[in-house]
């Protein structure tokens, strides 16, 4: 909705513009015909003096525009700056050669005059500065927002054209070549800007929402040239950068336009010929802010640089009357819509709060480097220019045609800038809705979350949180979110990327349940993305850094009776020493949107005084040991099996049992034990099954082996990444439906791809019967050309390493991996490093996790940079045919192939972009593909000793279109029978190669 400006806003908006606009063309288009005409100086006095005034400018608004900030005040300055500018403009009346003869000797007079007038400049452009680009061009910036900025960027970048008209009409009265006539101009100017300033105090009205800024001055002031600001604010740097340039090219011409007119064409009405020009181009530029609004920021620009260019071209052409006309006006309406436009982007992309201390980086755009290099570059291209000798015997010279030249090949720079950097235009999108939503309720994903440490205290928190996000003091967004789907996600409620600095705040009034509350009472958390401090009751409990696992607090001690406040605070920095996995900022191709924030269940159990914390389940083909944490000593353990419930009572922490006639899990059979603990008030409810997982050598070959017999695991990349909830489906049926659908299609395992699941999706893959080839997240640094491009050509030398902290976070989330899913019979598999990306001490970091769990087999390297150890040899192949090198002391795993896409539009979440290795046009295609690239790679690999095979992948993910399954898992691509027979032919040959 636009937001509606009051009157006294436009009242304040035009007579400040356009009188800080008059008191600037007075000094940037006539200070240099006053000491042409005073003092006869020349081109490189000129230069020099816009160079002074340029640097003065900058400094001024940079110290100033943080003071401003700093103190959380514009009017003050506005109106103290308004009322010093005019003291300094009257001070000019009195610089002249009559007047300084008093002084210095009369052939003297002229020089010091120049000196003077560069000096006295400098002075009143600091207070003109404070008062304008500092002060006032924030108070604009803060009184605005997008969606009436256009508008008032239009009425202030008119204003320099009204202010030209102004002056110009006005001094048709006056013989500029008299110094009588400039000190009754000074005199006039002086008075109104100082009345101005007098006014203002009366009608300007401080923005409300300007806090001081909780940082100090000087932080303030280097705070726009800090490369920090620089990257977090690309967008704004890169629109400054086109800017530079653009008042480059004005800068060349304007501070010789009015000396060109009237010397070098011999207009001396020039002002009449101009008039029309201006007022025809204040029309223009008046509505050229709201052309913007509605256009945006590329049309509008270009369509401003081709009047700026067509300006050029006409006034280094022509030399009448008329055409100097129509070029003028083409110019001035490009110059001032140019403005209107840059003004308009800049303040867009101004983050709030901050603009006061980002004048210096606008002025440095708009004046400094402008004011330095345009000047010097029009000295240049006059360096040939004619001279006149003056009746006093004094030289002058006359500026020409060049300096239109010379702008127009800066402004076609200024066009293949904007083109060169212009944002690429966003693909179509669309919003995708999975089967599983229509069953999503008020309190979602509300399973016990835990299944393999149950007890029947659970009270879940998910559900509508109050939800802000806060951006230093400001708060960017207000309002409710659906926990615990990520902030970016759709069935969040919010849907949207917020900055990486942002501060995610989340609040939650509960009340336990009568008879809830035991001895302690442990609220649980199962995943926050990164960074997570928790507070019951306004008092702190503790922090959590990772992403990925669970934790939880003892916060007994700091509950209420009956009303409770649970409040989260949660930041996502993208750190890349954390583990991030697929996440980015700029998601596209093989990268995901970003997830932050709470995004798995909150909940909360009650405990008595001595409970067990954890239960570890180490197992063989006929055993298992149950060791637990916590809890009395006395136990009693019950066993459900085949024949009936079995009842151990043992005391301390472990005790192992031997079953009788074992069942062992298996993909075909995944049988599942369940047993219960009762240990003193506690009572705890899990499941073991009975499975080994090893490598055996057969002949000149080794295999991994399930339960003691080689076997071929047939498996697709899972992502785990759905259209609605990024990291979660919209109920648990979204992962019941992922497993059961690549088994009928004929897979026994799944690779989950560089994302740790919640417990829930693991416990279906041991009951359904779905083997789980699980990835540690990657952390660290990713490049394309080193870790992706090269490898996929042959280039596969590994030289890389990885800083202590990156080191530190990874082996800490990979050992908290490890033991999350340490009893889970599905998990029978570990890739530590995927591609290189964040690979290190790879010998090491093998050693370190299989001491933690020697009951799995550990991928160090999948993909390509091989490490010496191991416990088999990953290969992924794309692009090419499979051909692997066999390795007689270690499985051979494909552990990445295929990749072939099968894009159905209206299931698709981009609709213009398809990123996959192979595109198939329809699902026959798609279809036979597959069944030859099973039948001609993957069957032939197996007499190489082939034990694994990895198709990417399970489902489509955003840009990803190379999915079994569509993103919003509405269609299966293929039907259950379609890879039958190649499926069955692998499992023959496999079996044969193992005898």
């Amino acid at each position: 909705m636009k937001t509606k400006l009051s009157g006294k806003f436009w009242l304040v908006l035009t007579v400040f513009s356009l009188m800080g606009q008059v008191a600037w063309v007075v000094e940037n288009m006539y200070f240099n015909v006053f000491i042409y005409n005073m003092f006869k100086a020349s081109a490189t006095d000129i230069a020099n003096m816009v160079a002074a005034s340029a640097v003065a400018a900058t400094l001024t608004t940079v110290f100033m525009g943080a003071l401003s900030d700093r103190v959380g005040k514009r009017k003050v300055f506005i109106c103290g700056g308004y009322i010093l500018w005019g003291v300094s403009i009257l001070a000019f009346s009195l610089v002249n050669v009559d007047f300084l003869s008093r002084f210095v000797p009369v052939v003297q007079a002229a020089s010091v005059g120049i000196s003077l007038t560069i000096i006295l400049d400098c002075v009143m452009t600091f207070f003109g500065s404070t008062a304008n680009d500092a002060a006032f061009n924030a108070w604009l910036t803060d009184s605005t927002d997008p969606t009436n900025r256009g508008a008032a960027e239009g009425i202030n970048a008119m204003m320099p054209l009204v202010a030209i008209l102004v002056v110009f009409g006005s001094f048709m009265a006056f013989d500029l070549t008299k110094s009588a006539s400039w000190t009754v101009i000074f005199t006039a100017i002086g008075v109104l800007t100082l009345a101005v300033g007098i006014m203002g105090c009366f009608v300007i009205r401080e923005n409300a929402s300007i806090k001081p800024s909780d940082t100090g001055y000087f932080q303030n002031i280097f705070y726009g040239f800090r490369l920090s600001t620089v990257c977090k604010n690309a967008k704004l740097y890169k629109y400054l950068g086109i800017f530079v340039v653009f008042n480059i090219a004005i800068q060349i011409f304007m501070p010789y336009l009015i000396i060109y007119y009237e010397k070098t064409l011999g207009m001396a009405d020039y002002v009449l010929i101009m008039a029309p020009a201006i007022i025809i181009a204040s029309v223009v530029t008046a509505f050229w802010g709201r052309f913007y609004d509605k256009h945006g920021f590329l049309k509008s620009a270009l369509i401003s640089m081709a009047w700026l260019i067509a300006g050029f071209v006409m006034l280094y052409l022509f030399v009448s009357k008329l055409l100097v006309f129509v070029g003028s006006l083409f110019m001035m309406c490009g110059y001032l819509s140019g403005m209107a436009v840059f003004g308009a982007v800049i303040r867009d992309k101004t983050p709030e709060g901050k603009s006061g201390r980002l004048q210096g980086i606008r002025i440095f755009a708009q004046v400094l480097l402008p004011g330095v290099i345009g000047p010097y570059i029009g000295k240049t291209v006059l360096r040939d220019a004619e001279i006149l000798i003056n009746n006093d015997g004094t030289e002058s010279f006359l500026p020409n045609r060049n300096i239109f030249l010379a702008a127009l090949v800066v402004a076609v720079i200024v066009v293949l800038l904007i083109m060169l950097f212009r944002g690429k235009k966003p693909p179509r999108t669309r919003v995708l809705t999975t089967p599983f939503e229509k069953d999503l309720t008020d309190t979602p994903l509300s399973d016990y979350p835990r299944p393999q440490l149950v007890r029947d205290s659970y009270l879940c928190l998910n559900g509508k949180w109050d939800f802000k996000v806060e951006n230093g003091n400001q708060t960017e967004y207000g309002g409710e979110i659906l926990v615990p789907f990520p902030v970016e996600s759709k069935l969040s409620g919010i849907g949207k990327t917020f900055p990486k600095d942002s501060l995610y705040v989340y609040t939650r009034r509960f009340t336990l349940p009568d008879n809830f509350r035991r001895d302690r009472v442990i609220l649980h958390f199962g995943a926050v993305d990164q960074e997570a401090q928790i507070y019951i009751n306004g008092s702190f409990v503790g922090g959590n850094i990772g992403g990925y696992t669970p934790f939880q607090f003892d916060i007994t001690d700091y509950l209420n009776e009956k009303d409770n406040i649970i409040r989260v605070e949660a930041t996502d920095f993208l750190d890349t020493s954390l583990p991030y996995g697929k996440q980015t900022e700029k998601r596209g191709g093989m990268w995901y949107t970003r997830v932050s924030g709470i995004w798995q269940t909150v909940w909360l159990e009650s405990v008595p005084e001595k409970y067990i914390e954890k239960i570890k389940c180490e197992n063989t083909v006929d055993s298992v040991t149950i060791t637990t944490v916590g809890g009395e000593n006395d136990k009693v353990l019950t066993i459900a099996t085949p024949s009936g419930e079995k009842e151990y009572s043992y005391s301390g922490d472990s005790i192992k049992i031997d079953i009788q006639n074992p069942v062992c899990w298996t993909p075909e059979n995944p049988y599942i034990y369940h047993f219960k603990i009762n240990c003193g008030n506690d009572t705890v409810n899990s499941y073991f099954a009975l499975r080994t997982i090893s490598t055996e050598k057969r002949g000149d070959k080794t295999f991994i082996t399930l339960n003691g017999k080689p076997y071929f695991f047939n498996g697709l990349l899972d992502q785990g990444y759905f259209s609605d909830g990024i990291f979660l489906p919209a109920t648990y049926e979204g992962y019941k439906n992922d497993i059961l659908t690549a088994k009928k299609l004929g897979f026994n395992m799944l690779r989950k791809h560089i994302k740790i699941e919640p417990q829930m999706f693991y416990y279906y893959c041991d009951i359904y019967g779905m083997v789980v080839f699980q990835d540690a997240v990657n952390n660290g640094r990713y490049s394309f050309l080193y870790d992706t491009a090269l490898p996929t050509v042959g280039f596969k030398s590994l030289k890389k390493s990885a800083p202590k902290k990156c080191r530190e976070r990874f082996l800490e989330c990979a050992k908290d991996m490890i033991e999350l899913l340490y009893n889970h019979p599905s998990v029978c598999y570990y890739t530590i490093f995927n591609e290189g990306w964040g690979q290190h001490d790879g010998a090491a970091v093998y050693e370190k996790l299989k001491a933690l769990d020697s009951s799995r087999i550990y991928d160090t390297a999948s993909g390509w940079f091989r490490e010496a150890k191991s416990d088999v040899l990953s290969e992924h192949v794309y692009f090419k045919p499979i051909k692997l090198t066999p390795d007689p002391e270690r499985p051979l795993i494909l552990s990445e192939f295929g990749g072939y896409c099968y894009k159905t539009r209206e299931n698709s979440f981009n609709q213009d972009k398809t990123f996959g290795y192979k595109k198939c046009a329809t699902a026959e295609i798609f279809e036979r593909d597959l069944k030859a690239l099973y039948s001609t790679q993957v069957l032939p690999a197996i007499k190489q000793g082939l034990n694994a095979a990895v198709l990417t992948q399970l489902s489509d993910v955003e840009d990803e279109t190379n999915g079994l399954i569509t993103y919003d898992r509405q269609i299966v691509k293929l039907s259950e029978n379609s890879l039958a027979a190649e499926f069955r032919a692998i499992k023959e040959a496999f079996e044969k190669s193992t005898v």
